[in-house]
């Protein structure tokens, strides 16, 4: 992730923290490395202030993306990921990225080593962000503490990294031109209830060859496509605290308890039990499957 701002004083590129107040400066993209030896990780934040795109960009370390507040997307590998306050996203070195932030979102991007630490995983994938986890890369990003301790610290943050067990939280973009625009739109207002023929229109294609043409493009079809949007949408509402009643009302759903059920064919769980899960207080979570395509979204 290429900041748009950026925090002046360099030494947090190096592993330590940032102990004096800073002002946000325009940020110039740089091709450098964010971590060097003998530290292992390093985290950046990045605070929103209005609705923000981070355009293209990939770094030579592994990144960990992680969020605290507001609704932040990272866009990889023909793929869209949310990214919920329990949940982090893994991304390889070298991996092309953009994220997206709503505005008064802070997204943390934690940089690790990779000559000084293990092979992680070569794929994007979602990392549960455990209250030790996430208060080791704050503490290690504002205190002051010998290097010896510090390192110390790092290498338990290192260690605590581990890929989720619970549901994936990717959506699989389509790559014709017409249809990447129609799943932006969905993405961007879930609770859309136009149907398949209304969207089949904007294209001048019959239903049905647009549901032909998006089973083509991501694997699966329009209706089950919008089921994931709606739920992994839920997911930001419900980790931000928001009511399971609410979240249902705003995905247009009148009956709650039709939102649970749907939320429970994606993920395998109720969404109490999937951030328990995802928290990694539920060792025996299933993995995720694909809705059979009820019509409440044809």
């Amino acid at each position: 992730m290429t900041e748009k701002r950026h925090r002046e004083p360099p030494v947090r590129l190096w592993g330590a923290p940032v102990l004096e107040p800073q002002e946000w400066i325009p940020y110039v993209p740089s091709t450098g490395h964010w971590v060097e030896s003998p530290w292992l990780l390093t985290t950046s934040t990045f605070v929103a202030d209005d609705a923000t795109e981070w355009g293209w960009t990939s770094h030579p370390e592994p990144e960990l993306l992680w969020s605290a507040t507001g609704n932040v997307t990272v866009e990889a590998a023909d793929h869209v990921w949310l990214v919920p306050p329990a949940l982090g996203i893994w991304l390889p070195a070298g991996m092309p990225h953009r994220v997206k932030a709503s505005a008064g979102a802070v997204t943390y991007a934690t940089y690790l080593n990779p000559e000084l630490t293990r092979t992680f995983w070569h794929t994007v994938t979602g990392i549960p962000l455990s209250r030790l986890l996430r208060e080791i890369l704050l503490h290690n990003q504002r205190e002051a503490m010998p290097d010896e301790e510090r390192l110390r610290l790092q290498q338990v943050g290192v260690d605590l990294i581990r890929p989720v067990q619970a549901a994936s939280l990717d959506i699989p973009l389509p790559k014709t031109p017409g249809l990447r625009i129609i799943a932006e739109r969905i993405i961007a207002d879930p609770a859309d209830d136009r149907t398949t023929e209304e969207w089949a229109r904007e294209l001048g294609a019959s239903g049905r060859t647009l549901m032909r043409w998006f089973q083509r493009d991501t694997g699966i079809s329009l209706t089950q496509w919008r089921i994931l949007v709606r739920v992994r949408s839920a997911l930001i509402d419900i980790a931000a605290g928001t009511p399971v009643v609410a979240v249902s009302r705003r995905l247009g759903y009148a009956n709650p308890s039709t939102f649970i059920d749907l939320f429970r064919q994606v993920t395998g769980h109720t969404p109490a039990a999937y951030f328990r899960s995802v928290s990694g207080t539920d060792e025996s979570a299933p993995l995720p499957r694909v809705p059979p395509g009820p019509s409440v979204m044809s």
